[in-house]
């Protein structure tokens, strides 16, 4: 063994012997792995070590009383089940190492180093250093002579020093009620010094220090900073007489005010605090409690009263929430209120994601606002913050979560929430808000935030890695905000602009903007607002720094010549969002400029051409709606152009390239009986497919109708041809000397150039529609009400009915009845050859899944009574439509 590592195995034999308290009290032999690796075999010391780390984790497991005998348990379920129950970073990368080194070692067939076996010791110090210098009862057992209270007191102070980096020095128990605490750590070439006396008897702490005469506080070390910690506060004779004993070096703090030592929460929380002066009255909201049904998976509603109180009382528990509700309905109100009143929660932290840049990770963005506040150690902002929230006394608030994604699908907060994941503990509260609706909705998303074995296996690893048990974590309570007729934000900007009750979103801000450039004699700055602000919202930029504005909109963006945020003429529609950047004080003013932008055709096509797509979110496509409703015309031809297609959380932009005519109509039976006229004996055609499969029939798979006589009695002329499977449905098209329309095609004909959700708009109106809702008579809003008000007497009722019988429901171009009765094939195929993607909805399913959006995959070769067909004919030369 070299001279280097012979002296690095004296080193941690020394630091092995600081922790000779806990190796008595659970009868551990800490030279075993030093002897190992002394004699030449660090395989050994690996194995060893992982041995011991079971025996602490066995002992934590018991100590906190966790679910399940450790006796049994292997190194990385014991690592997995205690990681919730340790509020140190370091020394879950110290269980991560062991655990990673054991598992070479044991599994893996990895030729174990000396440089391995050294890591795994000391790795196994840190672990040892965190439960020492807290004086943690977990593997210290307890100390008859201190109270329980002021045990637990002097573990939590002392935690977030060796969080801090420093290491307990001494530690003296003077009476049952006061505890002497000494920490230091090195900085630079001296050593730095924090003495703690803490007491939850003010009348002990001074008998105890007038018994000595002071001489235990009157040490040789440097200056140090020294700190009498009691449980409330005192009178001031009794404060007199114990600076008296002390003399002027300490500070007398009480026990729950002292984190404000270490960092100004006041003024982390200074963006979020109430303005001077008398508040504005508040308007309540109120909003429902969502639950997962255990045996559905779907939400049930629980509970339902003011959204203030509800969240309040939620916020003092132990609990996860995710509140829900359209813009401005007043979520960032009711989480800012959360977060600067004191009575919730000892310790509050806020964070506005929608102000996080894409790529910057949470804990970056975290340590980047909490740095400020720090009395010092700034770079350890983010660490105790973490402590904090493990230690089970913060409130979390995370606000505008579905702004904070890289893209807004079940992926996207897939990965925030595995960012999010070391602040998701089971003794925090985590409050979240979010406009996406489907985070309440998606049965995917629902499985990420509530426990149960259907959560993503990546959250749950990443969860794990970050000290987190997912079945330990509280199922997120999703509150979902009324929507009244008005929200607060409307309700606010129609007063204050003193417009009519009742004016739409989209015209009280475009209000607000007119009359605050008008105010500056700055009318001019509106195309250019719409250049800059509308086209960067696209490319998914909120947030603008002085000088882009100035670059942009020009001087004219500016008074007196100063470029500064009270002489620019948006200040009042603007926040500061950092040292010199601004985003708007409310998202949907940008959201408004974007969808002004997607008006023109030139500005949409250029949007569909960005790099990696355009960012749009939902409230950007109802403002388009609102304001660029599709001309209509009653040709049913689609014409070429750039058009809003998908779902709410993954809106695109795609360009459609050459005008198409669409079936005014489902293909009918009468129709469909002219093709089977003309079939081969075999009940193929000269039409179908070059990729047709054997034994594929274009009769209609009649076992499977409803009614046998379906495509024999004329009573069943004019409705759609449904059990027809998709080879039949190609080879009729061509039969006709038309095509099936692709997917994109089918939603474009459906949506227009304005995205509406149905083809007559944006309302759900039961009576323009053959689905679950109008078959029932009452909105199906859950499969559980599905399951009960559907599946029984109304599906035996339920089914297609004559494809133009629904005038109402009918497209901007003319198109009939795209939306329900029955899914609709399409060319499209995703992946597997043998499948194509229908569009539409059908008869069986609720409005929720009949929007001109909705997409299904079914196999080529299949039937179904819900499940038609409409075809296209390329349009060419002088019937060639623009949009």
């Amino acid at each position: 063994m070299s001279t280097v590592v012979d002296e690095r195995l004296r080193r941690l034999r020394g630091e092995l012997d600081d922790h000779s308290r806990i190796a008595d009290h659970l009868g551990l032999d800490l030279e075993r792995p030093l002897r190992s690796l002394n004699d030449g075999y660090p395989e050994n010391a690996v194995a060893l070590v992982g041995k011991l780390t079971e025996k602490l984790l066995k002992e934590l497991w018991r100590h906190h009383n966790i679910e399940g005998d450790p006796t049994t348990k292997a190194l990385n379920d014991l690592v997995k089940r205690c990681r919730p129950h340790i509020r140190s970073s370091t020394v879950m990368d110290a269980l991560e190492d062991i655990r990673r080194l054991r598992n070479r070692s044991t599994h893996d067939g990895y030729d174990i180093s000396d440089e391995d076996g050294l890591l795994a010791v000391r790795r196994l110090v840190d672990v040892l250093v965190w439960f020492t210098n807290t004086g943690s009862a977990a593997l210290l057992g307890g100390e008859p002579d201190v109270a329980p209270e002021v045990a637990r007191r002097c573990e939590f102070l002392a935690g977030l020093y060796v969080t801090l980096g420093y290491r307990q020095a001494k530690r003296f128990v003077l009476s049952p009620d006061t505890v002497y605490q000494l920490f230091c750590r090195e900085s630079g070439m001296r050593l730095e010094y924090v003495e703690l006396m803490l007491s939850q008897d003010v009348d002990d702490l001074s008998t105890v220090l007038a018994s000595s005469g002071g001489e235990l506080l009157r040490t040789k070390l440097p200056k140090l900073t020294r700190f009498v910690v009691l449980e409330e506060d005192n009178d001031s004779a009794t404060s007199v007489g114990l600076r008296n004993l002390l003399g002027l070096d300490f500070r007398i703090v009480r026990y729950d005010g002292f984190v404000d030592t270490l960092v100004d929460l006041e003024a982390h929380l200074g963006v979020v605090s109430p303005s001077a002066g008398p508040a504005e009255p508040r308007s309540p909201v109120n909003a429902a409690v969502l639950s997962t049904d255990p045996h559905t998976g779907e939400p049930r509603m629980t509970e339902s009263e003011d959204a203030a109180e509800l969240l309040t009382r939620l916020a003092r528990g132990s609990a996860n929430v995710l509140v829900t509700g359209r813009p401005g309905s007043g979520k960032s109100t009711l989480l800012r209120s959360l977060a600067s009143n004191p009575e919730t929660r000892r310790f509050r932290f806020y964070f506005d994601l929608g102000l996080k840049p894409k790529d910057e990770p949470f804990s970056e963005y975290a340590a980047r606002l909490l740095a400020p506040a720090m009395a010092a150690d700034r770079s350890c902002a983010y660490d105790l913050f973490l402590y904090l929230i493990r230690s089970g006394t913060a409130l979390c608030v995370l606000d505008a979560v579905d702004e904070g994604v890289e893209e807004s699908s079940p992926a996207g907060f897939l990965k925030l929430f595995v960012d999010l994941a070391a602040v998701l503990s089971a003794e925090s509260a985590v409050i979240m808000s979010s406009r996406v609706s489907f985070l309440a909705d998606s049965p995917q998303v629902r499985q990420l935030l509530d426990s149960g074995a259907g959560r993503s296996e990546q959250l749950v690893e990443q969860m794990y890695a970050n000290g987190v048990d997912p079945a330990k974590v509280p199922h997120f309570h999703l509150v979902r905000l009324a929507e009244p007729d008005a929200t607060p934000l409307e309700k606010r900007l129609t007063a204050s602009l003193e417009l009519p009750s009742g004016t739409p979103l989209a015209d009280a801000l475009g209000t607000n903007i007119t009359r605050t450039l008008a105010a500056h004699g700055r009318a001019g700055l509106d195309e250019r607002m719409l250049d800059l602000l509308g086209h960067a919202f696209l490319s998914d930029r909120t947030m603008f720094s002085l000088l882009d504005l100035h670059r942009s909109l020009g001087p004219a963006a500016f008074t007196d010549g100063r470029l500064d945020f009270e002489a620019c003429v948006l200040a009042p529609l603007l926040r500061m969002a950092g040292p010199d950047h601004v985003a708007f004080v409310h998202t949907a003013y940008q959201e408004l400029l974007a969808a002004r932008y997607l008006v023109a055709d030139e500005y949409r096509d250029a949007a569909a051409d960005m790099p990696g797509g355009a960012f749009l979110t939902e409230q950007v496509r109802a403002f388009l709606a609102g304001i660029a409703a599709t001309s209509r015309t009653d040709d049913c031809v689609l014409p070429a152009g750039t058009y809003l297609v998908g779902p709410a959380e993954r809106l695109l932009l795609r360009r459609v390239p050459g005008s198409v005519r669409f079936d005014r109509a489902a293909v009918t039976v009468a129709r469909y009986r002219r093709f089977l006229e003309v079939l081969n004996s075999d009940g193929t055609s000269r039409w179908d497919h070059p990729d047709q499969p054997a034994n594929v029939t274009h009769h209609p798979w009649t076992d499977r109708l409803r009614e046998a006589d379906y495509y024999t009695d004329a009573r069943y002329d004019a409705y759609p041809a449904v059990c027809v499977n998709w080879w039949s449905a190609y080879a009729f098209a061509a039969f006709e000397g038309k095509r099936l329309p692709t997917s994109l095609e089918w939603e474009a004909a459906a949506r227009g150039t304005d995205g509406r959700l149905f083809p007559w708009g944006d309302d759900p109106d039961a009576g323009l529609v053959n689905c679950a809702d109008s078959w029932v008579g009452h909105p199906v809003v859950t499969y559980q009400a599905w399951y009960e008000d559907f599946a029984g007497d109304a599906v035996r009722r339920a089914w297609v009915t004559p494809a133009t019988e629904r005038p109402g429901n009918r497209s901007p171009f003319g198109i009939a009845d795209m939306v329900g009765n029955c899914w609709e094939w399409t060319s499209t195929s995703l992946g597997d050859p043998g499948e194509a993607v229908i569009c539409g909805g059908s008869y069986d399913n609720p409005m929720r899944a009949v929007q001109a959006s909705s997409k299904g995959i079914y196999r080529k070769r299949g039937g179904s009574n819900a499940v038609g067909f409409r075809c296209v004919k390329d349009v060419t030369g002088t019937e060639e439509t623009t949009v």
